[in-house]
């Protein structure tokens, strides 16, 4: 399995890691998070790979798109983090078109310590300021946003969001969710915002 030898873990984890900061802050914002030419696994999104670069540790673990052995093996080898179940894994990477079911069993805290539960990180094909045809419209409400913003999203399934909201329906539970997109750009729905969708 490669190790990426193009990425620099301290300098680039912290560029990347200050640009998931600014998203999850606006909630909705669309960033772009680099141009680092990297080898990622299948059709695993380059963007994904870059976030789990920025936020992944040996300390910490992870699950990857449906026990997929190609994704995790190239995390450990490039973070040192340790593969999960998906109940018990700290970061949860899943392709937006998955069945949102998998989504029910993530890791939402509890009340004494909700910041201990899962962000999840969902591969979609594109992520748009403006709307463009076959998208799923999303509205965000909350901290982090004046009175509601509005994202386009393809290639996102009703039943992700769906569990999206199920999940996040009793804050300060939930689940952090960061979406990636073919092109490198990312956007982030925390867990204490509210979110509906067309």
């Amino acid at each position: 399995m490669i190790r990426e030898i193009n990425y620099n873990e301290v300098f680039d984890a912290q560029i990347h890691f200050r640009t998931i900061l600014d998203c999850m802050s606006r909630p909705g914002k669309v960033n772009h998070i680099g141009e680092i030419k990297i080898q990622t696994p299948g059709d695993w999104h380059p963007a994904s790979a870059l976030v789990a670069f920025a936020l992944l540790n040996r300390d910490v673990t992870f699950y990857a798109n449906n026990n997929n052995e190609t994704v995790a093996e190239y995390l450990t080898v490039n973070t040192s983090a340790v593969p999960a179940t998906v109940n018990k894994a700290d970061f949860v990477f899943i392709n937006g078109l998955d069945n949102g079911d998998i989504l029910l069993n993530t890791n939402i805290g509890v009340l004494e310590y909700p910041e201990k539960s899962a962000t999840v990180v969902i591969d979609v094909e594109n992520i748009y300021d403006v709307p463009k045809d076959q998208t799923h419209e999303i509205i965000l409400q909350g901290p982090g946003v004046e009175t509601e913003k509005r994202v386009y999203v393809r290639n996102i399934s009703d039943s992700i969001l769906q569990a999206l909201k199920e999940q996040n329906s009793e804050y300060p539970l939930g689940v952090d969710v960061i979406l990636t997109d073919r092109e490198g750009n990312i956007m982030c729905i925390p867990r204490s915002n509210n979110f509906s969708w067309n």
